[in-house]
This record gives structure tokens, sequence and C-alpha cells, in this order.
């Protein structure tokens, strides 16, 4: 491998020294002069790096490569390295005595922070060189790479700290620490942030410019100390009893509305332009048109908090399904799926018929245990909303599996549930 030599930053943070730079990919991935902790003879033995080579998750990798080669926008946070071996050298900028900024010579102080801090490091390409933070991404790049060597002269951000043998558990500390605190992201922040995303765009869309979302009881907040933060989970705190729905429900459902996966086939999220986005956004504003028009008692609730007692939920009382989240989602799915079958006019006829009283006769024990939402048999809640409409596909199974859950409750099924196609 050639000899390379990097700008840097030079820093210090508790006990370990680490050099901050940017690295051409194609120095990252030709000859794998970075490599992968379970490529690495240093941290593990053979066989304990058999098991971590097995971890990485192939289809991420996949992603990551679609990502690089598809995104113009792509971008990386910095890769985390140990260096060992060879014989790396740091070299000092020398840096005139009465050096300016904007004019003004530094003081002593700062004078030496900053001449201590920048230089350059060497690299002959005899060091060995493992990525302690970032490893799909180093996966990804590498893939990428092999399909088109043009994102070679792309620049990543690499910081570099020194590993010692003789503290191999120090390394393998920080190895386990870095991927230990890698926090994701909050589905609601991620909603918030996301520039790419249909979904998400189309959500803050409907949050902003939708206006029965404006309103006070619109969406679920947490309460904190001092104030309130938006609720960053998809379900309904218990304690929430008067919150429509939340901010994350919202983006599951447009998900359903755009029909996410046939957007997004080949995994990769990227933009849809500005015309795809108002045909998606049009959908999405179509869907909530038409549930308000069905259920106008909503849009008073979420404006005053006034709704039928029937309806009101509480932490003993299940009230509507279509006051919870995972009702909501559920309801959009099937509206989807008849509008994609063109029976819309079908479907808002006779789901007005439904019963959605959580502690009613059609969804105890499917979606109310008593007290509390059933979050599993997300199938047969599925497949009674149909049956409901009149789909009698899976009327059989429908009816073994209430029977079995009735009777797993001491009770007994009378095939109550009936299609309100036929009331």
């Amino acid at each position: 491998m050639n000899t390379i030599h990097l700008p840097c930053l030079r820093g210090n943070f508790g006990e370990w020294t680490y050099f901050s730079t940017v690295m051409k990919v194609k120095d990252v991935v030709e000859h794998n002069r970075i490599i992968t902790v379970p490529e690495s003879q240093e941290l593990y033995s053979k066989k304990l790096n058999e098991i971590l080579q097995r971890e990485y998750d192939e289809k991420r990798i996949r992603k990551i490569k679609d990502y690089i080669l598809t995104m113009p926008e792509r971008f990386f946070s910095s890769l985390v390295v140990a260096i060992h071996k060879g014989d790396p050298v740091w070299s000092d900028f020398d840096l005139e005595t009465h050096f300016k900024i904007e004019n003004e010579i530094l003081d002593e102080e700062n004078f030496e922070f900053i001449e201590n801090k920048l230089g350059v490091l060497s690299l002959s390409g005899s060091e060995e060189i493992f990525v302690l933070d970032g490893q799909h991404r180093l996966l990804g790049l590498r893939s990428a790479y092999q399909e088109n060597s043009k994102i070679g002269a792309d620049e990543i951000a690499i910081l570099f700290i020194v590993h010692s043998e003789r503290l191999k558990e120090r390394t393998r500390r920080l190895f386990t620490v870095l991927n230990r605190y890698a926090v994701k992201i909050k589905p609601a922040e991620q909603v918030i942030l996301e520039e790419d995303d249909a979904a998400a765009i189309l959500t803050r869309k409907l949050v902003e410019e939708y206006d029965i979302f404006s309103h006070k009881n619109a969406l679920s907040t947490s309460v904190r100390s001092g104030g309130k933060d938006l609720n960053k989970g998809f379900s309904m705190p218990t304690s929430d009893v008067t919150s429509f729905t939340t901010l994350v429900c919202l983006y599951s459902i447009n998900k359903n509305l755009v029909n996410y996966k046939e957007l997004y086939k080949n995994g990769v999220v990227k933009k849809p332009n500005n015309d795809v986005l108002e045909v998606l956004w049009l959908q999405v504003k179509t869907f909530w048109d038409d549930f308000f028009e069905l259920y106008p008692e909503f849009i008073k609730y979420i404006g005053d908090g006034e709704i039928p007692e029937k309806y009101r939920r509480d932490p003993i009382h299940g009230g509507s399904l279509l006051l919870r989240p995972e009702g909501q989602l559920l309801f959009s799915e099937i509206y989807w799926k008849f509008k994609s079958e063109n029976r819309l006019g079908h479907f808002k006829k006779y789901v007005k018929k439904i019963d959605f009283t959580l502690e009613g006769p059609t969804w105890l024990y499917v979606f109310w245990k008593d007290p509390g939402i059933e979050i599993s048999k997300k199938q047969l809640k599925k497949y009674v909303f149909l049956y409901l409409l009149g789909d009698r596909s899976k009327a059989d199974q429908v009816k073994k599996e209430l029977t079995q859950l009735y009777e797993s409750h001491n009770r007994s099924y009378n095939d109550h549930v009936k299609p309100v196609t036929e009331l």
C-alpha cells in the first residue's frame, strides 16, 4: 500500500488520544486498508471473530450500498477506527508566532492550543486499522466501490485512536461502549427531521396544513418536568385520555396511504420530486377528508374534547377503537385495500355501520382484553374487519379463531360477529 498523508486535528478525551481527519473512499477500501473487527486478529480470538462475522446484517449493508450509489446528497458520520502496528508518524504544523485571525494576533494560550492540535498523520500502509464504530458503513462502502469506483473520490470523516496490544481490554471496552450507546433516534424525532422519506414529509405537512390537526387535542403529548413534550412513540400513554392520535401513528398511516413498500421497493429512501409528492399529498388529504366525513363527531372531540360517552376512553374503559392509534392504523390499511380495488364506495357505505366500541361484543378479546389494548393478533384483527365488511374469504378461520379465543377466557363464542352488510 502507498503512503498517505492526512491533515489532522489531535485531541484528548478521558484516557484516549485521537486524531480527526478525512480520507478518500478509495484509500479506505482499496487493499482493505481499514478492516472490520472480525477481520482483525487483535481484539478477539478466531472463533469469536467468526461469531461476530455472522452478526453482520447483509440487508443493511445492501441498503447502505444502494444509498451511496443513488443519493447525490449522501453523507456519513465519522468512522471510529483503531490504529495498530506499523509506523504511523505525527507531524506538528509549525505556526508563526504572530499568527493572525481576522487581523488579530492570537494570545499565547490560544496560539499554543492551536499549534498543538494541528498536524499531519502519515500512514505507510504497514499499519493494521480496524473499525470500532461503523462496520456496516465500511462494508457498504466496499460494496459500492466495487460497483462504481467513481465514489472513490468522496471523502469521509475518520476518527483514529491508538490501540495498544498491551491495553487490548481497554480497546474492547471502547468497541462495546461505542455500539451500546449509539442510541437510535426516536420515531417521532425521525418524522420531524427526515427530509427524504415521503411519509415523514407528508406527516409534517398534515400537522402544519390540515386544519383539524392544529387543534389542542389532535396529537398526544407526554408530560415531563418543566412542561409537555411530544409523545415520541406510536401508542397513546394510558394517562392520555384526551388526544386523538400520535405523530408516529400519522406517519404509519401515511406509509399505508403512499404505498411505501412500492415507493421505496429497492430499499433506498430517496425524496420523490414535487409532482409525485403532490399526488401523494392528495391521497393523504383525501383519506382524512373521508374519515372526518364519516365521523364528524371526532372533529369536535379534537377541537374541544366533546364526544359521546360511549366513545370516551380512560385507563379502565376502552372507548372507541377509532380513538386508538392501533385502530386508526388498521382502519387506514383496510381503507387503502378497498380504494386500490376500486371499492371505496362499498367501504364508506358499510364501515359506518360497524360498532367500534372496544368493550362491545365485536372487538372483545380481539382488540380489548379488559382492561387494556390487545397488541397481538394482528392478522385476526384484519380478518375480522374485512369479514364485517362482507369479505367471507376468511369466514371459517375467523369463526375458528374467535371460538378458541373465547374458550381461552372460559367463555363460549355464539357466532355473534356478523357482517354489517347483512344487517
